[in-house]
Parts: C-alpha cells; structure tokens; sequence
C-alpha cells in the first residue's frame, strides 16, 4: 500500500495587490512532488483556495511564508496532535529555524531539493533528524513540477527559469534564501516545459525575467526567440527591473513571444529612499526617466504595466504620497501595487529597526501575520503610523475609484491596443481599491 503524502500552502491574510487577487500555485511543492519516488500517494492543498479537511495522511510537509507562519505552525500542531509527522520549509522557517523546531517535527533549511530525498528515507526508517541544511544546486536538468497535481482553480502557473540576485538590499531575503549567485536553468529545458504547460496564461516567477548582467539579457532574448521558433503560443506576465526597456531586441521579442504584463519595481519616487534601499537599477535610470520606461513598454504592445511602490521608507515625508499618485495617474500605469515596507526577520532592516527600538508588533509568532504589507509594523521616521497608513489608503483611492480605474483602462487600450490587459487592469484597480479601504475600515474599528 502507497504511503500518503500531504503537501500543504497554508492560508495567507489577504493583501491589496492584483498580484494577490489572482492566486498562483506554490512551485515548491510541485518540485518536492515531482521529486517524491512513485510508492508515495501525493496530495497538494492550498488553503488559499480551498478549506483543508485534515485528512489522513503518513507525512505532512508544510511551506511557509512570514505572512503565514502561524497558521503553519497551527496546522502542524493539529496534525502532531493526530500522531502525524510534519516537515516545514520556506523562507520563513529558513530564517528562523529555531522557532520553527518548536512547533514541527522537522524544518528544512533553504531550497528543498538537495536533501528531499534524504528527508523521506530518514521517515521511512523512523529516523528524521529535526533539521536539514540543503545546499544551493545547479538548475541544469532540474525536474519539472508536478502541474497534474495542481488545483483547476488556478487561473495561472508559474514556470521558473532562474534563482538567486547578486544584490544585497537590506529589505530583501531573495539573496538570503536562494543565495546571492544567479543561476539558470538551460533555455532548452524551459521551452520544453512551456510546451507541454496545461495553460494558456502562465507568469515566469523569476524575481527578473531579464536575470542580471549582458549574458542574462541575451539568455532572455534566447529564451523568447525559442518561444517564437517552437510555436509557443501563450500569454505570459513576468517580473522585470527599469531596464527592461534598455535594449530595443528585448521588448521586440518578449511581445512576439506573448508578453502581456510585466511587473516592474519601480519602488520609490524619493532618490533618497532608493539609495536606502540600495535600489542601484533604480538610480542609474534615474526617476525622471520613469515615465520614458513606461512609454516605451507601451509603445511595444505590452498591454498591461503592474508598477509596484513601497512607502515608509526613513527617506519617505508625507508629500510622497501625493507625488506618487500624480505619478501613476500622468505615467499611464496600468495598475499599482503599493505596499507599506516590512521588516522581514534574518533581514538587515528588521535587525536595524529592531536595535533602534522602532519595531511595533513584538509577539511572535502570532505578529508575523501582520506582515503582509498592509500594516505599519515600525515607526517611520518622518511621519507617524497612521500618517503612512492613511497615506497609502489615500493614493489607492485615489487612483482606483470607479471612474478613475475605466479613464485608466480606456487610456491603457489606446495605446496599447490591448483588450484584455486594460480589461484587468480596470478590475485589478477596483479590486485593489476596494480591498484597501476594507483593510482601512478594519484598522480603524480596531483602534
């Protein structure tokens, strides 16, 4: 008789970004899944689009990010209580590992792959260690995930083609966690995936489809040349830094590849901020030229531009507020995500804030579900909590009323001539809208 194995994403609070509102599978588990031997029963849940049930089960494996670290740690507890062993992974839990061990039986340091298979033998014998220390291994030949065990309520996969950043932004665990040398899966590997994904909408999960340095440039071009080749014909969105535009061959061959929507970090208004941030793409672009990044991607057909902002930064004064929505508003981005910055543990600026005494929610675990970007955790220094709350609640509305969001939309179709993507940015800015007055209201009936 198989032996059953659960593979379980627990349920993330919900946070006002179109990024959210349209829910993708956790790849992780699709590769622990492909890398599970065929005597296992395998079973993905994610609880952000389905009740768990609880069901039996001989091994429980659990992803976690900080947003839904305690309802991990809640699940594990019930299925102990059953007498079933859990294993937990993640950035989380990889940051604090100590945490984690009091609530699972097992915790997986870093990506999974390396020692998965050791961890599921050692079960077998009755012999899992506590904690397991993966290594970071080279993407050549890497399995692909077991999309047959996704859920049909997904509106998109993800397909990974890289891993890692050279970076070190004192906000961010990417490097942290998948470590600071980039590495590449072989272009041939991903056309094959793509070929054979059961969806005609996928997003590449890349934190930079165009990677980093003038050989990823022209990997990428490989990449969506390859696309063209083999006849691949789907509509894909991808993550990418202001220098997408820089080489014309890069626009050019991410839209006849299907490029709909790009994800573009454009982070802050403040040059300032940025140098806080260490945001040097950023800088060297320059922010007078924001709006020349957008133009440009527009002017290629690329219907649908996601620019993300983050506010709060020591840098950031009351009037970034008011500046970034007149930004979005005369830049024509299609839709925005703005989030609030959060101190994430084993980053260097939880440590700083955490020194300076400025950190506001202390009681972990049960705090960390705050950290979804949509509350302040910290004090800002140059404004107070509810000014910075009250500051971003005001560019959402701003600039995703009923009327706002179809001007946008209709502003989005003609330059673009792209139905579909000014269709879902109207809804992704009423969705988004709607959702931060929610968390508005909430915060202000919980004061």
């Amino acid at each position: 008789m198989k032996k059953k194995l659960l593979l379980i994403n627990p349920a993330q609070s919900k946070k006002p970004n179109l990024a959210n509102l349209i829910t993708i599978p956790s790849s992780s588990l699709g590769y622990l899944a492909a890398l599970t031997p065929p005597d296992w029963d395998i079973k993905i849940n994610d609880e952000n689009i389905e009740d768990l049930t609880f069901e039996e089960a001989d091994l429980v494996a659990i992803t976690t990010y900080t947003c839904n670290a305690p309802r991990a740690y809640e699940v594990s507890k019930i299925y102990r209580r059953k007498g079933i062993k859990t294993v937990i992974g993640g950035v989380h839990v990889s940051m604090l590992p100590d945490e984690a061990a009091q609530y699972v039986d097992t915790v997986v340091i870093g990506e999974a792959e390396s020692i998965w298979g050791t961890v599921l033998k050692d079960f077998e014998k009755n012999e899992m260690k506590k904690r397991y220390t993966s290594e970071l291994i080279s993407l050549e030949n890497q399995v692909l995930p077991r999309t047959d065990l996704y859920s049909w309520k997904y509106k998109l996969f993800t397909v990974e083609t890289s891993r890692g950043c050279p970076n070190d932004c004192e906000f961010c665990t990417v490097g942290l966690f998948n470590g600071h040398k980039y590495r590449q899966r072989p272009v041939e590997d991903v056309l094959d995936e793509l070929e054979n994904l059961p969806r005609k909408f996928f997003m590449f999960s890349d934190n930079n489809i165009l990677g980093h340095g003038k050989k990823a440039e022209e990997r990428a071009i490989r990449l969506f040349k390859g696309m063209v080749d083999r006849g691949i014909k789907k509509r894909w969105g991808c993550y990418v830094g202001i220098d997408f535009v820089n080489n014309p061959e890069v626009l050019k061959w991410a839209k006849k590849a299907g490029c709909s929507s790009c994800f573009i970090g454009f982070e802050s208004l403040n040059e300032e901020s940025l140098k806080e941030i260490q945001k040097t793409r950023n800088l060297k672009m320059g922010v007078d030229h924001y709006k020349e990044v957008v133009q440009k991607i527009h002017d290629n057909g690329i219907g649908l531009i996601i620019g993300s902002f983050v506010m709060g930064n020591d840098n950031d004064y009351p009037d970034i507020f008011q500046r970034t929505t007149d930004f979005i508003l005369e830049s024509k981005i299609d839709t925005a995500q703005l989030s609030i910055l959060n101190p994430f543990p084993g980053t260097r600026l939880f440590e700083r804030l955490e020194k300076e005494g400025r950190l506001l929610y202390t009681n972990y675990p049960h705090d960390w579900q705050y950290l979804d970007f949509t509350k302040v955790l910290y004090k800002p220094k140059n404004m107070t909590p509810d000014q910075l709350r009250e500051g971003v609640a005001q560019v959402y509305k701003d600039t995703s009323s009923r009327l706002t969001s179809l001007k946008r939309a209709i502003t989005s179709y003609k330059d673009t001539k792209d139905l579909l993507g000014a269709i879902i940015a109207y809804f992704g800015n009423r969705s988004s809208g709607d959702l931060w007055r929610k968390v508005s209201d909430a915060v202000e009936l919980e004061n």
